[in-house]
Order: C-alpha cells, then sequence, then structure tokens
C-alpha cells in the first residue's frame, strides 16, 4: 500500500517534470522537487512565466480542494514539493527532505531579499510562520523540527473560529469554511474530526474564553 501511494506521487511528479521542465535558475523556479531540483515555471519570463493555477491544473480530481491554494497545499503534502517565490517566500506543508533543506539554504543564505517560511500541516493550517534573512542551515532545521517533529503543533489563531449552532458551539477552520468540531454545552463534551486533532486545544480554549457556564478546557 506505501508502495503504491510512493509510485503514485512519483508517477505525479514526473508528470509535471515533463510539462514544465528543469531549471538551475532560482529565478525561473516555482517548486523545488524532493530530490533538490527546480521545476521551471519561467518566472523571470513576464510573457512565458507559469502561475500555481497551472499546476492545479494538472493534479488529479482527489487532490483538488475548495480553491486552488488549498489544491497546492494538497500537492505539497501528498508529494512534498516546497513551493518558493524567489523574491522572499516559502511554502511547506511537509517536512523538507536534507536536499530539499540544502537548497532552500542556497537559495536564502546569499539573497539581498529576507524570507517569510511558512508551514502547514496536511490540512492547510498554519503550524509556523516565520522571517529569515541570510539564514544559518541549523536555524532552518530548527524551525522545521518544531513543526514537523515537535509533538503539540502550535495552530494560528486567526484560523480558526466558533460559531454558537441551537445551543452548541462549532469549530470552523476559516480558509476552506469547514466544520471540524462541535462543543455540546449541555454534556460538556467536544468532537473534532481526526485530521484535525491536533487543534483540539486550541477549540477548548477559544469555548473557555466564552465563559459559558459549564465550559472546562480539562
Amino acid at each position: 500500500m506505501v508502495q503504491a501511494v510512493q509510485n503514485n506521487n512519483q508517477a505525479l511528479l514526473n508528470k509535471l517534470v515533463a510539462h514544465f521542465g528543469i531549471t538551475r535558475f532560482t529565478k525561473d523556479g516555482g517548486y523545488i522537487l524532493p530530490d533538490g531540483r527546480l521545476l521551471d515555471l519561467q518566472r523571470s519570463d513576464m510573457d512565458k512565466r507559469q502561475y500555481h493555477r497551472a499546476i492545479a491544473a494538472l493534479l488529479p480530481e482527489e487532490m483538488l480542494g475548495a480553491c486552488d491554494e488549498i489544491t497546492i497545499i494538497n500537492l505539497m503534502a501528498t508529494t512534498g514539493v516546497i513551493r518558493y517565490e524567489s523574491r522572499g517566500r516559502v511554502h511547506v506543508a511537509a517536512e523538507p527532505t536534507q536536499t530539499q533543506r540544502r537548497k532552500l539554504f542556497d537559495i536564502m543564505k546569499y539573497s539581498v531579499h529576507p524570507y517569510r517560511v511558512i508551514a502547514s500541516d496536511a490540512n492547510g493550517a498554519t503550524i509556523g510562520d516565520q522571517m529569515f534573512q541570510s539564514p544559518q542551515a541549523h536555524e532552518l532545521l530548527q524551525f522545521f523540527n518544531c513543526c514537523f517533529a515537535s509533538g503539540q503543533k502550535q495552530y494560528r489563531d486567526d484560523e480558526f473560529y466558533v460559531m454558537e449552532e441551537r445551543g452548541n458551539y462549532v469549530f470552523v477552520f476559516r480558509p476552506e469554511q469547514r466544520r471540524i468540531g462541535r462543543y455540546v454545552a449541555s454534556t460538556n463534551v467536544y468532537n473534532i474530526e481526526p485530521k484535525f486533532e491536533g487543534s483540539l486545544n486550541l477549540f477548548k480554549t477559544k469555548i473557555s474564553s466564552l465563559n459559558l457556564p459549564y465550559s472546562s478546557i480539562a
């Protein structure tokens, strides 16, 4: 089963490489593949440059999200590719390979631009967001370890909200307007989608802040 998934992921990466090609120029790339190669989006050519929607258009139906942004996050989480812009933005949704970290270090170390590095989980929720200016290799490693290797993920408060519904409270993931949890006030019981289990503490904190008579974060 695992081997089949890996084969499917590799087939998808091969499809993207066959369509866009590979470049050695950082300014033209848009994605770092798990082996460190750069997918050529011709970003430095205003007439030929490709956008992320062109990537989304080639992905299988099961990977499509509510918008192109979620679709690309699905791609990154599934295959491990890293999205980047040479003038200062990196987005990851899976722990980078050692080869990818080396490539990122090479891109960022000598850049005159500061880089904002964003890490998302497989759902598209932000679990890391930090600015770097010519970072050391160990600084990037520490950031990625905090995002992907630590037991407790740190979610962004503004990506989730609680709304009341018939006396109960629904936990919503804002980017997709997706209902992911419910708090039953009468029984003080929390329910949450397994994929979002890591955000349960945030859900409890938000309920606690409402100062309900019987709520508890225990």
